[in-house]
């Protein structure tokens, strides 16, 4: 469920820890699948003793900068996040992955669905542009050519990085299009529309530190153990037969790409 402002939560929690500029002195990998294809051991023999450099994020993904040729690229999926402890190190019952770092702080990645990934590269490819920082001029870019179902677009990580399903409804609500439509049909002012409405409803999620959805042990929080102050802002998303909040017509639901997605029939279009 993690998306970029949850992500990006996570990644300036972190920096403000003072994880950046450790030692990696332990690592443990409890479950397995989480490294793949790489084996737990060889894991281990690339990442332990590196140092952490600069934390950054591109879309939903963390990167986390070693002093070796590749770099630590971290994928929450569906349930991952971060915790911190100090001193003796003592792993949690979901927890997939524990560093200890130098000055004796443990960082552990916790993931009751074990869905989260861990990749060692040099950088990640085939992602579009950032969707915090995407540019009017690179968003135009990548459009053109396009004649996708709108909703579809946007969950496209290859078009712009970041936004999932929650934003992507919010997204759409705000620029007053219909999640169904083609993005060939979008006119010149309706693409500025969507583009305003991608950077505005991404900031106002990072803005207030992510979206939690319920109190399920999978649900979203930050590094602190929080949930996030977006629900509240939430205009579409989860709120199928409810009100709009414009018009106050009854919100209706559908799938596109197997993907629930919620809208206003009467003010999207």
């Amino acid at each position: 469920m993690p998306e970029l402002p949850e992500v990006e939560t996570i990644r300036r929690q972190l920096c403000a820890a003072g994880v950046e500029g450790r030692s990696i002195e332990k690592v443990h990998i409890e479950w397995p699948r989480t490294v793949e294809p790489l084996t737990p051991a060889a894991f281990r023999k690339q990442v332990q003793g590196c140092r952490l450099g600069k934390i950054d994020r591109h879309g939903k993904w963390l990167i986390f900068r070693l002093d070796g040729k590749e770099n630590l690229l971290v994928h929450l999926r569906m349930t991952g996040g971060f915790y911190l402890t100090k001193g003796a190190l003592k792993k949690g019952p979901h927890d997939r992955a524990v560093l200890q770092l130098s000055g004796g702080l443990n960082l552990h990645f916790r993931d009751p669905r074990k869905f989260g990934r861990w990749r060692l590269a040099a950088s990640l490819d085939g992602l579009g542009p950032d969707a915090l920082t995407v540019t009017r001029k690179q968003f135009f870019q990548c459009l053109e050519g396009q004649n996708k179902v709108l909703k579809a677009l946007l969950l496209d990580q290859s078009f712009v990085a970041g936004v999932g399903n929650i934003y992507a409804d919010e997204a759409l609500f705000e620029a007053r299009l219909d999640p169904r439509r083609k993005s060939g049909s979008l006119s010149d002012t309706e693409k500025l529309a969507l583009y305003k409405a991608v950077t505005k409803v991404i900031k106002a999620g990072v803005r207030n530190k992510g979206t939690s959805l319920g109190d399920g042990q999978g649900n979203y929080t930050d590094l602190n153990g929080d949930a996030g102050g977006h629900r509240e802002k939430v205009k579409v998303y989860g709120r199928s037969g409810q009100p709009c909040t414009v018009c106050g017509q009854p919100l209706h639901k559908t799938q596109i790409t197997q993907r629930t997605t919620v809208f206003c029939v009467h003010c999207q279009n």
